[in-house]
Parts: structure tokens; C-alpha cells; sequence
């Protein structure tokens, strides 16, 4: 039996998984810059949770979690997504309370079963930010800001935002009939899905991207004309607010993100460099989701970053972070099975003085040696005989430029920092 990894899950491998890790440290600094703290949730919950903060008529819902039955009958879920988890986490130890305002975020893995394709995998990582307990237009912008003024996070090729407000509970449901009543004059015209979601969830028809739906779609009423003057205050606060930080954007009618729990302001960063994958970070305004989890009356606005698109974009820009050095300083090869011991007592004096340092003991050939020394990354080799054994020495040779050195390894020390050095060839 030849044993792969499942459809729609992908390895990651050295360097890339370096790298990889690099932009996930990456997007943690930013967050902590913008005084975020970070929360570990597990990997599975509740399937009703999501059924409930999602919302039950949902792709991600019907079609996309993968469930499975707990030992006492319980329905589980490995999750889809990070927000459900973290408002069930901040409810159940009281971080989500009114009057107080805290700002969390997570980093890890997602599931859900959609069809493979670059940037969107069965098992997706995802980097999130929460404000939970304020309800200030402010926070919005802060927020947007907190990835579109990055450096590092926005330096993705042909990158736009796009807002655009979802309304409240007081003028959304009116705007559903309108919607409604739209759509159902345009059945003919539209594709089996958008008829089906037009009776369980008509703002998801706006997303559609079927071409022969287009036309309909592109004429259809802007939920934005239809705001109630406590929301329409609120999105031109947020437009003025992104404006006055001249962070361009796009207002885009269409854009009602995927997830039932949105209010207010949404929003989403897209690159057409992905192809139909465009979305790399979004989020929005979910006010009323913390009371429907069982909590307080607790307002909260968020966002993701999907960090497998962000990785491919800033692959594709040449932005992604450097690794800061050699993954390995010194390989040390014993010549012979005295020296043996000694190559240990080196390994661990390096490695107690922060030098990257492994032993090579698997190969009798030195020409074996230097390759494998070259595979682990090596900057150096260091070669250990007899004569190394007499005196307290070991031979050293830089692999890029072939310059060899005899240093002694005591006191320790010393063998450190001649490593950290620049090396140039011993005078005659």
C-alpha cells in the first residue's frame, strides 16, 4: 500500500515551510504591534456552533464541514473558520462582557471540503483579528488599517479594497424583500443555485459568479441605497474615516461576504493575480453575533487572512520574507569512531552558545560527507581525526569559499565566535 496525503491537503517541505512560518511570524507581528493578544482554539467544536454563527442555509454549512460523532453522540466539527470559536471562547471565560474591550487574535489550521485549486485547500491556515466590545466606526477603519498600512501583509501584487455595508436588523430586512421581489422577476434568467438561494439566502445571490448571471446581478437594487439612518451614518464614518488615513478603497454593491452573521461594514482584499481565488483577507462588523451565541450584548468587528494566498501572492511579487540565515552553521563530521565522542562534546558546546550545529556520523566516505553537509544547509564542515583528537582542535572549512581553518574548541566561547565571523584567508 502507497500511502498520499488526502485530496486536497498539501505537505509542507523545507525551505518553503520555513518560509511559510516566517509570514505566519510575520502577521503575528503586526497584530501585536496593534496590541492584539493572541488565543490558541481547538481544532474541533460543536457543530451547532457554526450551524448558529454561520448560519444553517450557508455553503460552508450544508455542503463544507466535516463532521463526525464524539464517543458520547455529540455532533462535532473540525472547524471552518476562526470567529465562531473564538466568540464561543470568549463567552465561556468572560472576555466578551459590556464595558469592556478586548482584542484577540488566532493563527492555524481550517477545514472544509471544497474543490482544490491554487490558493484554496481542504486544510487552509487562517490568521485573525477580533475587537470585541466596541461598536465605533473608528475601530472599523483601525482595523482595515491594521492590514492595508503593513509593509509586509499589503505588499501584494495588484491588491484592492473593497467595502461595503451590510446594514443592521432595522433596515436589512427590508432591503431582503426588494431583493426578493428582484430576483423573482429574473428567475429565467438566473442559474439553479441562484434560484435556490433566493428562497434561503438572496443577499448570497449577489456573489454568484456565473457568467450568463451577470447582467441580473450587475442591475440589482444596492442594499447601500436602503440603509436606515443609524447605518448609513455608520459606513460614511468608516468611508470618511479610510479616507482620511488615504487608504484607497472601492465601494462594491455586490461584496455581502459569505457568513450570516455580518452587520454593518464588510469588507475584503482582492488581487486578480490568483485568478478566481481572488480574496486573499476579509472581514466585517458582526454586532449581534455574541448575543446569539448565548452572550452579552457585546459588539464586534473582524478579519481573516488566508495565509496559503497570501503566501502564493507574495511568492509571485518576490515579497516574501527572507530567512534570516543558513539553517544550519557547522556540520561536524568524526573521521573515525574515537573521534566520535568528541563530535558530540562540540554538538552540545555550539548549541548551548546558540550555533545551529549537527553531526554527521552516518557517512564512512568524506566525499559523502561534504554533500550531506551541503544538503542540511550547512555554512561549514568540521572535520575530526586523530590529529584533531591530540590537540583539542577541529578542522573547519567554509563550504561557499573553500577557506579551511584549525581552531581550537576550548574554551567554547571561542569556537562560537570564530563562526559568527566574517573568514578570510589565514595570512602566508
Amino acid at each position: 500500500m502507497k500511502y498520499q496525503a488526502p485530496r486536497g491537503v498539501k505537505d509542507l517541505l523545507p525551505p518553503e515551510s520555513e518560509l511559510f512560518r516566517l509570514l505566519e511570524d510575520e502577521v503575528r507581528e503586526v497584530f501585536g504591534r496593534s496590541g492584539f493578544r493572541e488565543i490558541r482554539l481547538p481544532l474541533f467544536e460543536s457543530a451547532d456552533l457554526f450551524a448558529r454563527s454561520i448560519g444553517e442555509s450557508t455553503d460552508i454549512v450544508e455542503k463544507e464541514m466535516y463532521l463526525f460523532s464524539g464517543k458520547g453522540g455529540e455532533s462535532l466539527a473540525l472547524r471552518p473558520e476562526g470567529t465562531a470559536s473564538l466568540i464561543r471562547a470568549a463567552i465561556e471565560h468572560r472576555l466578551a462582557e459590556p464595558g469592556r474591550l478586548e482584542r484577540l487574535f488566532y493563527q492555524g489550521p481550517m477545514f472544509r471540503h471544497e474543490r482544490p485549486q491554487a490558493g484554496r485547500l481542504r486544510q487552509f491556515h487562517q490568521a485573525g483579528a477580533e475587537i470585541l466590545g466596541s461598536s465605533d466606526p473608528d475601530d472599523d477603519v483601525d482595523l482595515i488599517a491594521t492590514v492595508s498600512r503593513h509593509a509586509g501583509i499589503s505588499r501584494v501584487p495588484a491588491s484592492r479594497l473593497l467595502i461595503n455595508s451590510m446594514g443592521c436588523p432595522e433596515c436589512r430586512p427590508g432591503y431582503r424583500e426588494i431583493l426578493v421581489d428582484y430576483l423573482e422577476k429574473n428567475h429565467d434568467l438566473l442559474c439553479e443555485t441562484c434560484r435556490r438561494r433566493t428562497k434561503t439566502n438572496p443577499l448570497r445571490v449577489l456573489d454568484c459568479k456565473i457568467p450568463s448571471c451577470q447582467p441580473v446581478l450587475e442591475s440589482a437594487p444596492h442594499l447601500v441605497e436602503f440603509l436606515c439612518p443609524a447605518s448609513r451614518s455608520h459606513f460614511d464614518r468608516v468611508c470618511r474615516g479610510l479616507e482620511g488615513e488615504g487608504i484607497s478603497f472601492t465601494v462594491s454593491h455586490r461584496l455581502v461576504r459569505g457568513l450570516d452573521y455580518y452587520t454593518e461594514t464588510a469588507f475584503e482584499w482582492v488581487s486578480d493575480a490568483l485568478g478566481a481565488q481572488s480574496t486573499w483577507a476579509a472581514g466585517g462588523r458582526y454586532n449581534g453575533l455574541v448575543r446569539h451565541l448565548g452572550g452579552g450584548d457585546v459588539p464586534g468587528v473582524g478579519l481573516a487572512i488566508g495565509i496559503e494566498r497570501l503566501f502564493l501572492l507574495r511568492e509571485l511579487a518576490g515579497t516574501l520574507p527572507q530567512k534570516a540565515g543558513a539553517a544550519v552553521h557547522l556540520a561536524v563530521h568524526p573521521l573515525e569512531e574515537a573521534a566520535r565522542p568528541y563530535a558530540h562534546r562540540i554538538l552540545a558546546s555550539l548549541r548551548d552558545n546558540g550555533i545551529s550545529a549537527v553531526g554527521i556520523f552516518g557517512q564512512t566516505r568524506l566525499k559523502k560527507a561534504f554533500l550531506q553537509a551541503e544538503r542540511e544547509g550547512a555554512l561549514f564542515i568540521g572535520l575530526l581525526g586523530g590529529d584533531e583528537l591530540s590537540t583539542g582542535t577541529i578542522t573547519i572549512k567554509h563550504l561557499a569559499t573553500g577557506i579551511q581553518k584549525s581552531l581550537p574548541t576550548f574554551p567554547p566561547e571561542y569556537l562560537s565566535k570564530a563562526l559568527r565571523e566574517p573568514w578570510t584567508p589565514d595570512p602566508v
